[in-house]
C-alpha cells in the first residue's frame, strides 16, 4: 500500500540550519535543533538527503511497502506558484539497489506504455500539463529518473507523477543529462562504492534562473544534482551543474558549496555542520568514476 506524506510548510526561513543524525532508509532521527525538524507533520524532513525546506513549499514524501516496512521511493519540494519542483531528493542503498521491475512491462498494464500522470496527492493547479510541455516543444523530462527506481512497479509508477517531469530539451533530456543519470544509477547500485548514496536533483527555479516559453510556466535554464556518498562511515560529495539547452550541455563539476550558492538551496543541512563543512567545500573527481566531457567550475 503506498503511503503519502504530505505537509504545507508556512514556516518562517531561519538563519542557519543546525545538526541532525539520520541512520539509515526508514530510520530518521529527529533532532529538535534542526530548522526541518520543525516542519508541521514533515515526518522525513530531517533525513541526510532533505535539503533545508523553505517557507511556502509543498513538500511530499513518496513511500512504498518493502518487506514490511514503510520505504521512501523520494522526496520532494514545490514551488506552487512556479508549478515546478525545487528539488528532489533520493537514496540508493540496500533497500533499494535491486532491480524488479522491468519499464517495458509497462506496454503490458492499462498505461500501455504511458505511465505519466497527475500526483494524486497535489493539486492538478499546481504542475504543468503534458499539454502544456508537449505543445511547446519540450520532452517531459523526469527528475528523479524512472530508471532510479526500478525496485518495485510502485515504486517506479511514482516516478511518472507531472510533479516529477520537468520541461527538457529533447537532446538535452536524452543527452548530458541521460548520461549523468546513468552514471548516478552505477554508483548509487555499486555496494563497493557507497553504502548509501544520496541523491538531490533539481531545476533552477529562483527569479532571474528561469523562463516562460508559451504556456510552460517554468523552464529552468539550469539542472543540477548534488551527491553525497557514505562509504564506511566517510562522506565525500559533488556537485553537477547542467546548462539547460537545446544539445549536449557540457557537465560543471564543482563542490556543494559553490552548487548552494548557485541554486540557493542548502544541502545536506541534517548532517552535523562539522561533517557538512568538510565535505561541502571540496571535491575530488577521481572519486567518481566515470565523469567524463566535464567541466570544473572556476569557485
Amino acid at each position: 500500500m503506498k503511503k503519502i506524506l504530505l505537509a504545507i510548510l508556512t514556516l518562517a526561513i531561519l538563519i542557519s540550519c543546525d545538526t541532525g543524525n539520520n541512520t539509515g532508509n526508514n530510520t530518521p532521527t529527529i533532532n529538535a535543533g534542526n530548522k526541518n525538524a520543525n516542519a508541521n507533520n514533515a515526518k522525513y524532513a530531517t533525513r541526510i538527503e532533505i535539503p533545508s525546506i523553505q517557507s511556502g513549499d509543498l513538500f511530499l514524501s513518496h513511500t512504498t511497502t518493502v518487506n514490511g516496512k514503510e520505504n521512501i521511493t523520494y522526496s520532494i519540494a514545490h514551488d506552487t506558484a512556479r508549478r515546478h519542483c525545487r528539488w528532489t531528493a533520493f537514496t540508493f542503498d540496500a533497500s533499494n539497489r535491486a532491480k524488479k521491475w522491468n519499464r517495458d512491462d509497462w506496454k503490458q498494464t492499462e498505461w500501455r506504455g504511458d505511465p505519466f500522470q497527475p500526483n494524486p496527492d497535489m493539486p492538478e493547479r499546481y504542475v504543468m500539463t503534458k499539454s502544456e510541455i508537449n505543445s511547446n516543444g519540450f520532452a517531459r523530462g523526469h527528475v528523479v529518473a524512472s530508471a532510479d527506481r526500478l525496485h518495485s512497479k510502485e515504486a517506479n509508477e511514482q516516478t511518472f507523477y507531472y510533479s516529477n517531469i520537468s520541461p527538457m530539451h529533447h537532446r538535452f533530456n536524452e543527452g548530458a543529462w541521460l548520461d549523468c543519470e546513468g552514471l548516478v544509477q552505477g554508483w548509487g547500485r555499486n555496494s563497493g562504492f557507497c553504502d548509501t548514496l544520496y541523491i538531490v536533483k533539481g531545476g533552477t527555479i529562483r527569479e532571474g534562473e528561469y523562463r516562460t516559453v508559451g504556456s510552460c510556466p517554468t523552464v529552468p535554464n539550469y539542472y543540477f544534482m548534488a551527491l553525497l556518498c557514505l562509504k564506511n562511515n566517510s562522506y565525500t560529495a559533488i556537485g553537477l551543474l547542467f546548462k539547460h539547452i537545446n544539445g549536449y550541455s557540457q557537465t560543471e563539476v564543482c563542490s556543494i558549496d559553490f552548487l548552494e550558492r548557485f541554486t540557493g538551496i542548502d544541502f545536506f543541512c541534517n548532517v552535523p555542520d562539522k561533517v557538512e563543512n568538510s565535505f561541502e567545500r571540496q571535491y575530488n573527481i577521481g572519486s567518481w568514476s566515470g565523469l567524463r566531457n566535464y567541466i570544473e567550475v572556476e569557485e
